[in-house]
């Protein structure tokens, strides 16, 4: 068999109804019909009689308890149902189709078919390989209903928590509020809203079951930190809490806050507990509230404004959610429901169309041309050299423009001679305008060298038994949950580096889901673009996802969706994810303050992020390569060219623009224009090592492996340093990996089920991935060329002259997603399927 990639006839058999025909449109999935296993407890705390417990129910059970609540109370009611469309239960589900094999024993079949025989066994095994089938499961609910009643909760301070109950509650409303309102308005839909219902805060629990004067306290804080706070302030106890502080808060009384509420990040290191107990403690008392959220779907999205701190158990939303599904509040302890938020977003999707892009909105006309229907037409993204000029004259001319607005505002609201209701509708700030407006004036009063750090990170203490090099660089202090390899109790090894990779892929999933439905541009840069660039996946070792655009564009993200919650698809899993920009995102220079990153697309029930930075003209000395250019431009009067972030990387308008449409993990987005010039600047030998960390890239595969999994391959064979330490010589260690042969590929796959896994999943798309790079690349053997033997990109007119190129970025669309939801996999299948470390 031959080595190198793959021999011909290896690679016609495992290509044949691979790349594009093999991937799911995640637009158009078939249903599972099957039944639901499981009756896990939803609830991470111990039973308790002041915690109400909800019960996940298989399929069967549901279908039970649906048949009996179909009969409507009412005629009003029963007429409502009749025009009412049948509604699915259940979310799509994707089983890749079965390969055609020999029909011979295992032992032989050619190393090709034994690949295609693991595979087969994958998709047919859903039970043993359920980290392969990544559909939603386990997504309802039962409780009982006197349990979630306003009057069960008067003077219980304690916390529930439970994806499925909020969603499912927040979608009801957001729809029968849309139905009222016959329209899809976002600001038709307002609903109250609290953190302790969106992030598990549950941990708090452990405190406020205790009499108040038994509960921690600051000070129990403060001992873990390595230096003073920065505010000594910045919590305060109990005792200390004013009427006016609960006001704030939105808390009846100091029995509803831990033992200490937390005012602000104390901007110094702790241990990991300390800085979960610090940002949960911060959420459920002085944080404020989103401004509005926005609900994904895949044909836009549904949104709905913020009013006010309230709990689900202590308003209507719940009362409203029984009503709506002809259900009585009733005291009677057998009284139960069985709350899907699967089939709330579908009969939401079925009774209200989702909320298109408005073509106003679609500034650069991304979102449009990602939807077209035309095959040759080109998805290439040429953007204005306009989008990168956001200097201080486009700042002056907002805050004067903003001031005349509120000027004639108040003159029509003060001065009954002019009044005007209608031009005092049109003049009006919305909350994300007038925080815009505010966060304007704020940052012009600053000079690059004393502006105030706006992030904060949930910095840890480190170099000791918990913790041995994690900083807590990678998590916002305020949803941290413990670090990506924190181990917690009860978890291994194994189930966090599963759990790291779903948190990036989903985060970066939904980022661009949002970003393309909302037409806001960006692109993948850094160590994301180094990692597109090999395999079309994201780094194994990497822990941040770092995204670009335009400063033009970033004021504009920021003035419309700053402090916005954006939910995950329903049908794909729960996620929750925040944006938060800086009030200094109107700075382009230099950071003196920690200010690099501009705004951050934070996933709330684990702390980590998207960095989001912005690239525009600033006054900074440019690297020498770009002098010419910009002395040119400076000669004929011209803004120049060339642009950087606050951190100081640079990009010139050629290597960004056009942008080029791709595909990364599954997900469609857009890379920079000469990706092989902008990496090599960043990454001398980004682009040609095998190696990083103990990770080798395996062209057979492509995917990186860490070299302890593949050592047993090379037994005999000489990889070790000759100095004595034992250590791998990377050199003799890449040759090897490099000249792999199928036998061994096929060895590696039998033995570790993880690789073997992660190949099942993103074959197809590797695949692709390397049919793309000979559009964008010369590559001398086409897809069998080695990724370290590419000869440079090609012209930016061979790229975008090339029909065939045209016709293949046509034909990226959103695939099934490579992992099992967060949701699933933290709160399901982790705890289903654990096994402690030997």
């Amino acid at each position: 068999m031959s080595s190198l990639l793959l021999d011909e006839e290896t690679s016609h058999k495992l290509s044949s109804k691979l790349k594009w025909d093999n991937l799911s449109n995640s637009n158009d999935l078939e249903i599972d019909s099957g039944s639901i296993s499981a009756s896990t407890s939803s609830s991470h705390e111990k039973p308790n009689k002041d915690i109400p417990q909800g019960t996940t129910v298989s399929e069967k059970e549901s279908e039970t308890n649906n048949q009996k609540s179909k009969k409507p109370k009412d005629k009003k009611i029963k007429q409502n149902q009749q025009h009412q469309p049948e509604v699915d239960e259940h979310p799509p589900v994707f089983t890749k189709p079965l390969y055609q094999i020999p029909d011979k024993p295992y032992n032989e079949l050619s190393p090709a078919d034994k690949i295609l025989y693991k595979f087969n066994e994958i998709t047919v095994n859903k039970e043993k390989y359920w980290l392969a089938h990544t559909g939603l499961t386990d997504y309802q609910l039962k409780i009982r209903i006197k349990d979630f009643l306003p009057d069960n909760w008067k003077d219980k301070p304690t916390i529930f928590y439970d994806p499925r109950f909020t969603l499912a509650i927040y979608i009801s409303e957001i729809k029968h509020q849309l139905l009222e309102n016959e329209s899809n308005n976002e600001d038709s839909v307002v609903v109250p809203f609290a953190w302790s219902d969106w992030v598990d805060l549950t941990m708090l629990n452990e405190e406020l079951l205790k009499p108040e004067g038994q509960r921690k306290n600051c000070e129990y804080m403060k001992a873990t930190h390595h230096i003073p706070p920065r505010d000594p302030n910045y919590c305060i106890n109990n005792a200390e809490i004013t009427r006016y502080d609960l006001e704030e808060m939105g808390l009846p009384s100091t029995d509803f806050v831990p033992g200490f509420a937390v005012k602000k990040s104390p901007a110094n290191k702790a241990s990991n507990e300390v800085r979960m107990w610090e940002g949960k403690s911060h959420l459920l008392t002085y944080a404020a509230n989103p401004l509005g959220i926005v609900l994904l779907s895949k044909d836009g999205v549904y949104e709905a404004k913020i009013d006010g701190k309230q709990r689900i158990v202590d308003g209507e939303l719940f009362t409203n959610y029984l009503k709506y599904n002809n259900l009585e509040p009733t005291h009677d302890d057998d009284a139960k429901v069985i709350v899907n938020p699967v089939k709330e977003f579908n009969s939401l999707l079925a009774q209200v169309k989702a909320l298109p892009l408005d073509p106003h909105e679609d500034v650069y006309g991304m979102a449009a041309k990602i939807k077209q229907t035309d095959e040759s037409a080109s998805r290439e993204l040429y953007l204005p050299e306009t989008a990168f000029n956001y200097q201080q004259d486009r700042i002056d001319l907002q805050i004067a423009e903003y001031e005349h607005r509120m000027n004639k505002l108040q003159a029509l609201t003060t001065n009954e001679l002019i009044f005007d209701q209608k031009q005092i509708n049109e003049l009006r700030f919305t909350r994300s305008e007038k925080m815009y407006f505010e966060g304007l004036k704020y940052s012009n009063k600053f000079q690059l060298n004393n502006e105030p750090t706006y992030f904060r990170m949930a910095r840890l203490v480190f170099g000791n038994e918990e913790n041995e090099k994690d900083a807590g660089w990678h998590y916002e202090w305020r949803f941290f949950n413990g670090a990506l390899r924190y181990l917690k109790p009860g978890w291994n090894r194994e189930e966090l580096q599963i759990r790291e990779k779903v948190l990036l892929d989903r985060i970066l999933r939904n980022w661009f889901r949002f970003a393309n439905e909302k037409g806001i541009i960006s692109w993948i840069a850094h160590g994301p673009l180094l990692s597109w660039y090999w395999d079309g996946l994201l780094f194994p070792f990497d822990e941040d996802i770092d995204i670009q655009m335009p400063a033009e564009e970033l004021a504009r993200f920021s003035r419309l969706y700053n402090q916005t919650l954006v939910i995950e698809d329903i049908t794909e899993g729960f996620g929750k994810f925040f944006i938060d920009c800086s009030t200094f995102v109107h700075h382009r220079g230099k950071s003196y303050k920690e200010n690099h990153i501009d705004a951050r697309f934070i996933d709330i029930d684990t702390g980590s992020y998207i960095d989001i930075t912005g690239l525009g003209i600033s006054n900074e000395a440019v690297p020498e390569k770009y002098k010419e250019l910009v002395a040119k431009n400076e000669a004929q009067g011209k803004p120049r060219p060339v642009y950087n972030c606050r951190n100081l990387h640079f990009s010139s308008y050629d290597e960004l623009s056009p942008l080029r449409f791709t595909m990364m993990g599954g997900v469609p987005l857009y890379v920079p224009n000469r990706i092989e010039e902008i990496l090599k600047d960043e990454y001398s030998k980004g682009m040609t090592s095998y190696h990083y960390d103990g990770f080798f890239f395996i062209d057979a595969i492509n995917l990186w492996i860490h070299y302890t999994k593949l050592e047993f391959l090379f037994q005999g064979q000489e990889y070790k340093l000759t100095d004595g330490s034992g250590k791998v010589d990377v050199d003799k260690f890449t040759n090897l990996v490099q000249s792999m042969t199928m036998d061994q590929v096929v060895q590696l796959l039998d033995k570790e089920e993880d690789i073997l896994l992660e190949y099942y999943l993103t074959k197809d798309v590797t695949d692709i991935h390397k049919q793309e790079l000979t559009y964008l690349f010369n590559l001398p053997n086409g897809v069998k060329t080695k990724i370290g033997h590419v000869e440079g990109q090609k012209s930016d007119g061979d790229i975008s002259g090339n029909l065939e190129y045209h016709k293949f970025t046509s034909k990226i669309k959103f695939q099934t997603p490579f992992r099992r939801s967060v949701f699933n996999y933290e709160w399901i299948d982790r705890p289903r399927y654990h096994k402690d470390d030997n």
